[in-house]
């Protein structure tokens, strides 16, 4: 898999372009000159002495030049060897005055400081903008370096040089079985989370955690891969996507409500993803923990009061925006729910599993697929019955993820089997807002504590997200906004 950054291949262009800008520059500076040249040497046949241009008329006559010759007048025609008087010159053979002279050599010296101070705006401003772009690329070069985004021998690639600074930070993952002794966090259908611990520096610093997430490879990965059957080979095909999927999206961008992948670390038998370790643990953790696990046997998860709920909301709201408005071209997410909201230590919701993400081309209004992907409960209906998804499938998936802030219930929940008509959390919300009856929907754990209206504002949004017709739920940047109000 190629991961490495393609800068140095930009190289060679930057080192091009610059070649043909000097040549540019130095053909218009010899035609200039050529130009020049001449136009001096005609100047000084016309200021030479004892020749003079006479202008005519125009004729049919050519120039003629004549010569200015000093000679003696003679009386009689004959010479006169003691001529008192000195001989005159005739004034229509009289070279140029010296004011005239003067007035040409001033002129030359004019056009020679307007050429000098032409070339030399030109020159300065070339090397200028050659020397800016030669120390840019010197700086993404050293800046890539020190993230350490072209590949190591090893294969590891950094994407976030702040939380592992350097790559023998991760030299324990290339041993064998050295996961064995960590802590599992959690698992999922590529392979398991584990909890480790990175080196400490210096004497006094606050240890910092990761996340390793193990995808496993098929037996036959790389080598033999035409003896694996259908089902081992859409399976592998899966996970080499998802890991593709992950370095391309959350690798490269940066927002402070998504997740972003800190290394890859590929070995022969697997894939270590890593992650910053979120404390807090996932939103479904939190929603779901009980008060004896607040007081400390839930494992990093902690009890939702409304305002921290509502905070997550504007905060997947925010990322969502990054994803499908600030991002080029736009990244679908396809799998939101709480089990993929992280909380930091700041209780600031990311997104994370970017597995099944998906960048869709600016040019084309849907993605294509050839089997649904997502879980049950969260997946618009358009993707379902016609395997096309958009950015407004992600808004579908958020509005159920607000209507799980606010009542507590997961679409697969009990609750709409044993005791509503209902079939489903979402058909459940819309007969619930259209009734009025809100008591009936709000979540007991945030019930009686003066936030009913902020409740309702945001179940009237989740409505909104999950209509039925994409075209008539909103965007994402328009939920960030009203959600902010009510924040507010």
């Amino acid at each position: 898999m190629a991961l490495a950054a393609g800068m140095p291949t930009k190289r060679p262009v930057f080192f091009l372009v610059s070649l043909a800008t000097l040549l540019l520059l130095v053909s218009a500076v010899q035609c200039y000159d050529g130009r020049h040249a001449v136009t001096r040497s005609a100047m000084a046949r016309r200021s030479r002495p004892g020749i003079r241009h006479v202008h005519h008329r125009r004729t049919g006559v050519p120039h003629r030049y004549i010569l200015a010759e000093n000679t003696t007048s003679s009386s009689g025609g004959g010479k006169q060897k003691n001529n008192s008087s000195p001989p005159t010159r005739n004034n229509n053979t009289a070279p140029p005055t010296a004011p005239a002279a003067e007035q040409g050599k001033h002129h030359r010296n004019y056009k020679h400081r307007i050429r000098n101070w032409i070339i030399g705006f030109v020159v300065g401003s070339l090397a200028g903008v050659i020397s800016g772009l030669g120390v840019s690329v010197l700086f993404r070069l050293a800046l890539n370096c020190i993230r350490g985004r072209y590949r190591t021998k090893s294969g590891m690639v950094i994407f976030t040089p702040k939380l592992i600074k350097r790559a023998d930070h991760l030299a324990f993952l290339e041993k064998e079985d050295m996961l064995s002794s960590l802590a599992v966090i959690g698992r999922g259908g590529c392979g398991e989370v584990f909890k480790a611990q990175l080196p400490v520096e210096s004497e006094g610093e606050e240890p910092k955690f990761i996340a390793i997430k193990k995808i496993k490879k098929q037996v036959g990965d790389g080598h033999g891969q035409n003896n694996l059957s259908d089902e081992e080979s859409r399976q592998l095909d899966k996970w080499s996507r998802q890991i593709q999927s992950e370095i391309r999206t959350v690798g490269h961008i940066r927002h402070r409500n998504l997740l972003p992948l800190a290394a890859h670390v590929p070995r022969p038998d697997c894939h270590y993803l890593v992650y910053e370790y979120m404390k807090n643990g996932s939103l479904h953790n939190a929603l779901k923990a009980t008060p004896s696990e607040e007081d400390g046997g839930s494992g990093g998860a902690v009890r939702l009061a409304w305002p921290a709920r509502l905070r997550v909301a504007v905060g997947i709201a925010s990322g969502l925006e990054y994803l499908h408005v600030l991002q080029q071209p736009q990244i679908i997410h396809r799998d939101l729910k709480p089990a993929n909201i992280l909380l930091d230590d700041d209780m600031e919701a990311r997104i994370a599993d970017f597995g099944l993400a998906k960048a869709m081309p600016d040019e084309h209004t849907h993605v294509s697929t050839s089997h649904i992907a997502g879980t049950m409960g969260y997946i618009a209906p358009e993707y379902h019955q016609s395997l096309k998804f958009t950015a407004k499938c992600d808004i579908y998936s958020f509005g159920v993820i607000l209507a799980v802030l606010a009542t507590g219930k997961e679409p697969t929940d009990q609750f709409f089997v044993t005791e509503v008509e209902e079939v489903g959390l979402v058909k459940w919300l819309r007969r619930v807002v259209q009734n009025g009856d809100y008591a009936e929907a709000i979540d007991p754990a945030i019930a009686g504590a003066g936030h009913e209206e902020q409740i309702m504002l945001v179940l009237r949004i989740a409505v909104f997200c999950t209509a039925d017709e994409a075209k008539e739920r909103p965007e994402a940047k328009d939920v960030r906004c009203m959600l902010a109000q009510i924040k507010n």
